[in-house]
């Protein structure tokens, strides 16, 4: 109980990062007590109150679990359930539903359907024109002009809007679509969109008969390929707010989008005796004659809402619980609801051949929180042992730098192995990683710092998300330590270095294995590139090196082990009295290519 109300149970409906996110987010509600995502995927299990019902979002299925479990609120992720009415049938049953009734989601399914309403309510929107006729889409082709967008009227997983340069392209967008049927019914129609020059926008607001509440913009990155090249997507990554969209800019969308668009709503939904109740997440222009509508989605973004969630504050499970039930205004007080200054990033990892053909299986690793800049030790004679920072693999994430980074999974299974559980790729858009910081620069370096501890066979992702690629300093600048090891054949050098006097004393090599024992024991240990083993320097004469210090070179191609030694020296050769030498570096090579003793 919380100041005597009840804690909630949540089910969201849906399996993407998009509900991932909102799982996340609403698992820090102090008013959530469990979370059921239905059917979820194996990533979104690793939330805190959370949990997953592997079958369908079939409205059938998703009213039999409801009716077991009696959800306190439900949330509709993706449109096509809303479109088939499953929000109508859940009220219907009783519960609270964030989601639109079946009336008003087809706005968000049917392009046609869109721009009839933009339309009727005077919503600022390029001219086009709907054919069912190849002949007619053709025609209207000739009557806009290249370039000229091409779209197929109905859902297509993001890939159904092409920009077409040429009149050819034109033609064969337009042929693949109501000839070939590409898209299947989503394409028995295609709407020829006059192409207006701008920047594009996404907005999502809450509505509901009682008001409703803006959340902050977004760019979305939709097509593959780096510089917005390539076939579109369902979108490879975002940035929260929209550099582009100042506040005078804002209000005159308000003004001439969001407030007719929020009346077209109450019209649509007027007959079903309820309101709108849910999402509507406009696709923006700013073109040179003011904001234009290109678009609606009934149902929060993806991949935008993993963006937004890094910023929003509150209690947001009672702001969606007062939307579902008409009361959204007031709800925003009682969540203490408000955005986080700063911005947000989120960067999605797709599968080598998406949006066209791809595989599936590919094991995924994920390397987090190997962080290098802290000492492995603080004092050679006095850190306890349990003081001794480790190596973590896996989910959990122990540097300052990336704590506010979190993976969200779009399409993944689980493997069982006996003790370990493997995450296996199951889809083209795989999971996505969002960051925030003070700045978007911040929050760009965080988000790409985590996704490059992430890899699986065949990865791809976009480096420029929010602009120029930061790739280089996230390496020379961050304080993640990256995989760096798979990428330099599965070693990386180790120069060995007295801390006292700061001379060289040897080159060794180290492999993943041998730095987490190396951090573990303190004592440095190293990989044979010769007999391909594990080896504790000393290890059997008790001349060990005592590790104080692991450093990493600028480019991360190298480390350095600052160390004291537990012997007279590291060498194996003796020198003319018989000793062991005190480090391997004893000879100078001079120009004419002889070698001279240095002891």
């Amino acid at each position: 109980m919380i100041g005597g109300m009840k804690r909630m149970n949540v089910l969201i409906v849906g399996s993407g990062g998009r509900e991932h996110a909102l799982a996340w987010l609403l698992s820090r509600s102090k008013s959530v007590s469990s979370i059921l995502v239905v059917p979820g995927n194996p990533g979104i299990e690793r939330v805190a109150k959370c949990s997953v019902r592997g079958s369908s979002y079939e409205i059938d299925t998703v009213r039999d679990i409801a009716r077991t479990h009696q959800p306190d609120l439900i949330v509709v992720g993706p449109a096509e359930p809303l479109l088939d009415g499953i929000a109508d049938s859940l009220r219907s049953d009783g519960f609270d539903v964030v989601g639109p009734p079946r009336a008003a989601a087809e706005i968000g399914c049917s392009k046609t359907a869109a721009k009839e309403v933009m339309e009727r309510y005077g919503i600022p929107t390029p001219e086009y024109r709907t054919c069912d006729d190849p002949d007619a889409a053709i025609a209207a082709v000739e009557e806009f002009d290249t370039p000229v967008m091409v779209k197929a009227d109905g859902l297509a997983s993001g890939t159904g809007v092409v920009l077409c340069h040429t009149r050819e392209s034109a033609e064969l967008a337009i042929d693949g679509a109501l000839r070939q049927r590409r898209f299947g019914a989503a394409g028995d129609r295609v709407v020829i969109e006059r192409h207006v020059p701008g920047t594009e926008v996404s907005l999502t607001v809450l509505v509901d008969e009682s008001g409703y509440v803006m959340l902050p913009t977004a760019l979305d990155h939709t097509q593959i390929g780096e510089g917005g090249t390539g076939p579109n997507t369902l979108g490879m990554g975002a940035i929260v707010p929209n550099p582009e969209a100042s506040p005078d800019t804002l209000k005159q969308i308000e003004n001439t989008i969001v407030k007719p668009t929020v009346r077209a709503l109450a019209d649509l939904t007027g007959e079903s005796g309820i309101g709108y109740r849910g999402v509507i997440h406009l696709i923006l222009l700013l073109s040179e004659s003011g904001p234009q509508l290109l678009g609606y989605k009934v149902r929060f973004g993806d991949p935008e809402t993993q963006a937004l969630v890094s910023l929003i504050r509150g209690d947001f499970a009672v702001l969606l619980r007062g939307l579902a039930r008409g009361r959204l205004l007031p709800a925003v007080e009682e969540a203490s609801f408000s955005v986080a200054d700063g911005a947000a990033c989120t960067v999605v990892a797709a599968i080598t051949g998406y949006p066209g053909p791809y595989t599936r299986g590919q094991t995924i690793t994920d390397r987090a929180g190997v962080a290098l800049e802290a000492p492995v030790v603080s004092s050679a004679s006095d850190a306890p042992e349990k003081a001794v920072p480790t190596v973590p693999f896996g989910p959990s994430v122990q540097n300052d730098q990336i704590e506010t980074a979190q993976v969200f999974y779009c399409a993944v299974e689980e493997k069982n192995s006996g003790d370990s559980i493997t995450f296996l790729a199951n889809g083209g858009r795989v999971l996505s990683v969002s960051a925030m910081g003070a700045t978007l620069r911040d929050a760009r370096i965080r988000a790409y710092a985590r996704l490059l501890q992430i890899s699986f066979d065949g990865m791809v992702f976009r480096r420029d998300i929010g602009g120029e690629p930061v790739i280089t300093a996230v390496i020379e600048e961050g304080r993640v330590f990256l995989p760096q090891f798979e990428k330099r054949g599965g070693v990386l050098p180790v120069v060995v270095q007295d801390v006292e006097t700061g001379d060289v004393l040897m080159l060794a090599y180290a492999n993943v294995e041998a730095l987490r024992m190396t951090r573990e024991k303190r004592l440095a240990t190293f990989w044979s590139t010769g007999r391909g083993v594990l080896w504790t320097k000393g290890e059997t004469s008790g001349d060990t090196l005592m590790v104080e210090e692991i450093r990493v070179d600028c480019d991360q191609d190298a480390l350095v082990y600052r160390v004291r030694m537990n012997g007279p020296g590291v060498c194996h050769t003796r020198s003319e009295s018989g000793e062991h030498r005190r480090r391997c570096f004893y000879r100078i090579l001079r120009a004419e290519g002889m070698l001279e003793h240095d002891e």
